[in-house]
């Protein structure tokens, strides 16, 4: 282990042992130990030299060892020189095309010692898309499969989680009696990491306490830097406003309704709350919030509310938008016909013309009747 941290070259690890381990993961479908989860019993996943993404050719798996190494390796291989570990000789004569690892659902042990063992340990150090170069570095990567793991480091890791474990279970110990706290860790876990599952209405004490009990077997650092966050009461008030429609979330970006805002991260809006400037905004927050729920739970009611506010606030943003699109269209089209539409000329009616009767004519005047009004 200690050849792997110093000298110019870092590959030539050739004692102790190592545990290629399986990286198993939760899904809504199934459990982490289920069967299915990972590989079927039977199963098994092989891996190969891979390739060069931008010219094609082969990864060289002994690029980190000098050439003396590489002539040790040679001589063990019982090859006559490191020539014959070059990964860019012709396909016929070439060492590594086509040598494969095989690795079932329960991993696969290596003894570095072994030459044999070692080419297989390069093999899977060179799959940098599909092996995680240690336990630690496991979830960097949606892609690994597999984890490379030194003997003397399981060792470590397991006395590293066991003390994360216990101080992760004394953290929980002070939250389980409340199922508001339990609630608010898990809106924030929620909030946080993109793959969880949201809270559903009502949860139970028992469905909360068994979930957060899954969060530390399976990663009690993520629960401890929740729980710990100097940020965590801004952040569960950030959530709660989401579930209840009065910040909207699209991507990393959060946009706080009727206000003139938009912040492209939740570090931004977290500040943005906590800055004493915003302290009206962040009040009206927390009292719209309570109104539209009591403790940990929703009402059929006041979730229904919610969503109607919600429905009625995005239908008056959707309406107001297309007015103004109709107005400016109108405005466009009455510059193109001069402003003919709104500016036509009232008609002007003319008086019929007053005929006069002469003295001769046997015209009698007749007097309107009582009520009625002389033209």
């Amino acid at each position: 282990m200690e050849q792997q941290k110093t000298g110019n070259k870092l590959g030539y690890i050739r004692h102790g042992k190592v545990k290629i381990v399986p990286i198993k993961r939760s899904s809504d479908w199934l459990p982490p130990d289920s069967d299915s989860a990972f590989l079927n019993t039977g199963a098994t996943v092989s891996y190969v030299v891979p390739l060069h993404a931008r010219t094609g050719s082969i990864v060289d798996p002994l690029e980190d060892l000098t050439d003396e190494q590489k002539d040790k390796v040679a001589r063990e291989l019982g090859l006559e020189s490191r020539e014959e570990l070059n990964p860019r000789r012709k396909p016929s004569e070439n060492f590594w095309l086509n040598r494969n690892v095989v690795i079932d659902k329960n991993g696969l042990f290596l003894d570095l010692t072994d030459v044999g063992d070692f080419i297989k340990f390069k093999i899977l150090q060179s799959n940098k898309e599909y092996i995680a170069p240690s336990w630690s570095d496991r979830y960097e990567r949606g892609e690994y499969k597999f984890a490379i793991v030194f003997e003397e480091e399981q060792y470590k890791l397991k006395l590293n989680e066991i003390d994360s474990k216990r101080e992760a279970y004394m953290q929980f110990g002070k939250i389980d009696g409340s199922s508001k706290k339990m609630a608010d860790f898990l809106w924030i876990y929620y909030l946080v990491e993109p793959k969880s599952k949201r809270l559903p209405n009502n949860p139970s004490m028992e469905y909360m306490k068994s979930t957060i009990g899954t969060i530390i077997e399976e990663s009690p650092g993520k629960f401890l830097s929740i729980l710990t966050d100097p940020h965590f009461e801004t952040k569960v008030i950030i959530q709660k406003a989401m579930n209840h429609g009065l910040i909207h979330r699209d991507g990393m970006s959060f946009r706080i309704f009727n206000e003139n805002m938009q912040l492209n991260s939740l570090d931004e809006l977290v500040n943005f709350l906590e800055d004493e400037r915003n302290n009206t905004i962040r009040l009206s927050l927390i009292g719209k919030t309570e109104m539209l729920e009591s403790g940990v739970s929703e009402s059929k009611d006041e979730t229904k509310m919610a969503s109607q506010t919600k429905e009625y606030d995005d239908e008056r943003e959707k309406l107001q938008q297309q007015n103004d699109e109709l107005k400016k269209k109108l405005e466009e089209l009455e510059k193109k016909i001069g402003g003919v539409t709104d500016k036509k000329k009232p008609i002007k009616r003319t008086a019929k013309p007053k005929v006069e009767a002469r003295k001769d004519d046997n015209v009698k005047e007749v007097k309107p009747k009582e009520g009625e009004d002389k033209e």
